[in-house]
């Protein structure tokens, strides 16, 4: 297993992702798709962009914009519900019922990664970082994901991305911290490396090769929160190190139907047969 700390030196936002690369992960490669296959995505978040502040938290933050982002065959909520089982391995951390996917949740599930991922040292007390692994465990752990495969191409990133977001792990140039005025992120080569930072992929623009991440630093950062990575760019930063884990997320309940009122379906029911006879 490769674990590495990546040392960080603070930019004006935190970081907090290190490498933990598993040679097991080789077995649950996520398939390719057919080059025609690939279309633009856009997947609706239903949460607003979290801000992490000074807490080495986006791997939490990134898990926590997964859950709050649609999928196939999955409409994301503002919350999520969290069993007595995936409450018992959450080490104390949460508590069975249903949770707001906010700020504080992702710090929560940040707090599991750091005591699921190889990284050493966990939070609290100590800001250790952690790893997208990390988190892919920590949604597991409650339930939240039943699985979750691993993209090592681009190839298998686009084709991942047809069914819903990804969580992305790279390195984070010191260039990166800005934007242009599009929102793209800024990426030099011979930048000095800032740290490591998790995020979620949400949207691929297959006719300009642009890949749409919704950032964990509030949205004064990139556009209203938002940046993206050209084709080349992100290619090179996989290529450093990179990571990206796709969970497959377990869908949310299906609420229980109020008990219908039988004095009232029987009048709906008139209505509509007196509607079809002309009366």
């Amino acid at each position: 297993m490769t674990i590495r700390h990546i040392p960080e030196q603070r930019g004006p936002f935190r970081l907090g992702r290190h490498v933990e690369h598993d040679p097991r992960s080789l077995a649950y490669a996520h398939g390719v798709l057919p080059t025609s296959a690939i279309k633009t995505v856009e997947w609706t978040r239903r949460i607003p962009i979290l801000d992490q502040g000074e807490l080495g938290s986006c791997t939490g933050n990134a898990g926590t914009g997964i859950l709050g982002t649609d999928s196939a065959g999955r409409t994301a909520s503002t919350t999520v519900t969290i069993s007595a089982a995936g409450a018992a391995a959450s080490h104390g951390l949460f508590t069975a019922g249903v949770h707001v996917l906010d700020e504080a949740f992702a710090v929560a599930l940040y707090s599991l990664a750091t005591i699921l991922d190889g990284v050493s040292g966990q939070y609290p007390p100590t800001d250790t970082g952690s790893t997208g692994l990390g988190v892919a465990k920590a949604l597991k752990a409650l339930g939240l994901a039943g699985s979750y495969t691993h993209a090592f191409s681009i190839a298998a990133l686009n084709s991942a991305l047809q069914r819903g977001a990804v969580l992305l792990g790279i390195e984070w140039p010191q260039s990166a911290f800005d934007t242009a005025t599009d929102g793209r992120i800024l990426i030099d080569k011979t930048s000095p490396i800032a740290g490591g930072h998790e995020l979620e992929v949400s949207k691929y623009d297959a006719s300009t090769g642009e890949y749409w991440v919704p950032n964990s630093w509030n949205t004064s950062w990139g556009d209203k929160g938002w940046g993206y990575f050209t084709t080349a760019d992100l290619t090179w930063l996989l290529s450093q190190q990179g990571d990206v884990t796709v969970p497959s997320l377990t869908a949310a309940p299906t609420p229980t139907p109020t008990p219908a009122d039988p004095d009232l379906e029987m009048a709906l029911a008139a209505r509509s047969w007196l509607t079809a006879k002309g009366l």
